[in-house]
């Protein structure tokens, strides 16, 4: 699965899961379920626009949100791209969570774009005057085209987790394990 990876560490919660894998003979069932509890639990993340810690996303840049017209009010989401590709993914005893877009380690951990100089041409509708004025237009409706050269620049994208589990989350889902460990017909002891 490309995009952002998270590895599930708690050592306590993960022991819980682990001895009921070893209890069943298929974890699937239970896997399932915690796959489904993450989608719930990620969608409410989405909701609140904040971290697994509960802190939440660093705000839009004032010339991007300027811009924004769809969901101007909506951090990491225009589209909805990001969050409406969120799935899990059953590997023999492993469970995958996360998406498949190519930008998603990008929004989760931060970094920077490096964006190299290019030239085009742009296109203009020219007055009977001969000004061309300074707005664009579409090559159909234009009567005027010049070359440009855009330099190089950078974009800065923060931090902002999205993917991963909070406390509450990580009990939640030993809980799960816990039921299948009872279900089973074991006692649960890590």
């Amino acid at each position: 699965m490309a995009g952002a990876t998270l590895e599930f560490d708690n050592a306590d919660a993960l022991a819980v899961i682990r001895l009921a894998a070893t209890a069943m003979g298929d974890p699937g069932p239970m896997l399932r379920n915690m796959g489904e509890y993450l989608l719930i639990a990620h969608d409410q993340r989405w909701a609140s626009q904040t971290s697994p810690d509960g802190q939440p996303w660093a705000p839009l840049s004032p010339a991007y949100q300027r811009r924004k017209k769809k969901n101007a009010d909506r951090i990491l989401q225009l589209d909805g791209y990001l969050k409406n590709t969120l799935v899990y993914q059953l590997d023999d005893n492993d469970l995958l969570f996360g998406s498949n877009r190519i930008y998603a380690a990008i929004q989760h951990f931060g970094g920077t774009i490096d964006m190299p100089a290019r030239s085009q041409q742009a296109y203009f509708r020219q007055g009977r005057d001969g000004s061309a004025g300074n707005r664009f237009t579409k090559k159909s409706r234009s009567n005027f085209a010049q070359w440009v050269t855009i330099g190089g620049y950078s974009i800065q994208i923060p931090a902002r987790p999205w993917l991963g589990t909070s406390a509450a989350d990580d009990d939640h889902l030993g809980n799960i394990a816990l039921d299948y460990i009872r279900k089973a017909g074991f006692s649960a002891s890590p």
